[in-house]
């Protein structure tokens, strides 16, 4: 009975292994999801920015040759001063004069504003695409590394699972049907070390005149608590199983 407690002690060990590797490769695609949502968050917003960026340089781009129009009309209307011939004539020139002064002065003044908003919103552009640089290149780095790890884990499972299925060939078929039982129905662990009378899993005393039977490792036994199959922990013959 020793070699097949040895023999569970071993393979309660690779299915730990097993199962920190599969915990660990099912972690990866949910954070290469979240650098993908990552990265479309900010190229959204940047695209937003972008957008409204756009709009304001074509704003401008209209007041600015709006200015151009009245300053032509200025000029022309200056020409119209110095070559009048009559009062009349004179005073619509200056009239259109006023008029065109106070028309380029209302649109300069909007031409600021928007020059000022285009400024704000290229230095935010310019810095949202500093960073969307950024983030993708370390994105790329790590998700490179994240799709190797996941190979290279989900190939260590494999030759794991070969590994286990030899182990478990060993061990009798109603003692591995219940240990098999047992770990399916506690986490992952179906055999608990007994470490100074304790169940090292959880925690609870083990009767005094069980764990003497304990240590002479000559059945499988239950904790009378968790009822996850123990073995005696302080056990030379299995120290190096461990």
């Amino acid at each position: 009975m020793f070699d097949q407690l040895r023999l569970l002690v071993r393979l309660q060990a690779m299915d730990k292994t097993l199962f920190d590797l599969a915990q660990e490769r099912d972690v990866i695609p949910g954070r290469l999801a979240d650098l993908t949502q990552a990265e479309q968050a900010l190229q959204n917003e940047l695209a937003t920015h972008q957008a409204q960026l756009d709009l304001l340089l074509k704003r401008r781009a209209d007041q600015e040759e709006i200015a151009d129009n009245i300053r032509a009309r200025l000029r022309r209307a200056e020409n119209r001063l110095m070559g009048s011939k009559s009062t009349k004539e004179y005073q619509a020139a200056n009239a259109e004069i006023d008029d065109g002064k106070d028309s380029l002065k209302d649109n300069d003044s909007q031409l600021l504003e928007v020059m000022e908003q285009v400024e704000a919103l290229e230095q935010k552009v310019s810095a949202l695409g500093q960073r969307f640089s950024e983030l993708a290149a370390a994105s790329k780095e790590e998700r490179g590394q994240l799709e190797e790890r996941y190979h290279n884990v989900d190939s260590e499972i494999s030759r794991s699972q070969n590994k286990r299925q030899k182990l478990a060939g060993q061990v009798d078929k109603a003692l591995l049907k219940d240990y098999d039982f047992i770990r399916q129905a506690r986490d992952g662990v179906a055999l608990a070390a007994v470490s100074e009378g304790v169940c090292t899993v959880c925690h609870m005393g083990i009767p005094p005149q069980q764990f003497n039977e304990l240590q002479r490792m000559d059945k499988i036994m239950s904790c009378p608590s968790c009822r996850r199959l123990i073995y005696w922990a302080e056990a030379e013959q299995l120290k190096q199983d461990l």
